[in-house]
């Protein structure tokens, strides 16, 4: 069993209690036209190189005989500036857990946090991975769209849960993520059935989904859950057109960027939910 991760980040202060190290997996099921992490979306491996720092040698495109380059069309390793790098590393749980393990000391004091992409699309590898963090707190930040016997399984295996509602009107979220949201709410009902605490995470895209209409609708259907449940209210990254160009992607947002979200954290604070506006 192999496992496709795209990145690995350490210190991570927002993934989980203490200080945590994430784990990007490859793949995720929506497709948000906000996306902060486009080289998380694809399944497969892909090429990122910052196009701005391009300086058009044309290198890359000669012949080399690597292997490695075959799947891309291109040498990957002779960019004189390095600026040609492949999101997409792949490894065994066996491989990853080593790797993460050599922190141990510092993992003992936080944990580790699978997210994406979608890090339950690839759920076999990351359970097993997860198993072989023994005595390691673990955590998931998932979009949500997930089976609902893997979704299971993760509540009954992951000491912290992060979870996604990006919209609660299902044709608005089709239209905002390609996907609808049924199965998503499906999975929180889950969580609020399980009586177990969890995160619910809302990315708040200006005049997309800050209304105080959906915040409020969101509130409501996570009441049952008011003393188990924390919102955290997300900022739109400006950042985010930055990266498209670099794995060859457009990025076209149809909001404002520049507008202020609104953060109405006080429709979940009515309703008894702890809430934290970023």
């Amino acid at each position: 069993m192999t496992g496709l991760v795209f990145d690995i980040k350490e210190f991570g202060l927002h993934d989980g209690a203490g200080m945590r190290t994430t784990v990007f997996m490859k793949g995720c099921p929506l497709h948000c036209l906000w996306c902060h992490n486009p080289e998380g979306i694809s399944p497969r491996r892909e090429i990122v190189r910052n196009i701005n720092k391009c300086t058009g040698c044309g290198l890359c495109g000669r012949p080399c005989g690597h292997k490695e380059c075959e799947e891309f069309g291109f040498c990957v390793k002779i960019c004189p500036n390095n600026n040609i790098k492949i999101a997409g590393t792949e490894y065994t749980p066996e491989t990853l857990a080593e790797e993460l393990l050599k922190n141990r000391r510092f993992l003992e004091h936080g944990g580790v946090t699978f997210s994406g992409g979608e890090p339950l699309m690839q759920s076999d590898f990351v359970f097993e991975t997860a198993h072989l963090l023994d005595g390691i707190s673990t955590a998931v930040e998932t979009c949500g769209f997930i089976n609902k016997d893997v979704f299971t399984k993760a509540i009954d295996l992951f000491e912290n849960i992060f979870i996604d509602i990006k919209h609660m009107n299902e044709k608005r979220h089709i239209e905002l993520t390609g996907q609808s949201n049924r199965v998503i709410l499906e999975n929180v009902k889950q969580l609020i059935e399980s009586g177990r605490e969890f995160t619910v995470r809302i990315p708040l895209i200006p005049g997309v989904n800050d209304s105080d209409e959906n915040l409020a609708s969101t509130a409501e259907f996570l009441s049952e859950a008011s003393d188990r449940v924390t919102v955290e209210l997300l900022p739109y990254n400006t950042m985010t057109g930055a990266k498209y160009k670099n794995v060859g992607k457009v990025y076209s947002p149809n909001f404002d960027e520049k507008q202020t979200a609104n953060k109405n954290s006080a429709v979940f604070l009515d309703r008894k939910i702890r809430c934290i506006a970023y």
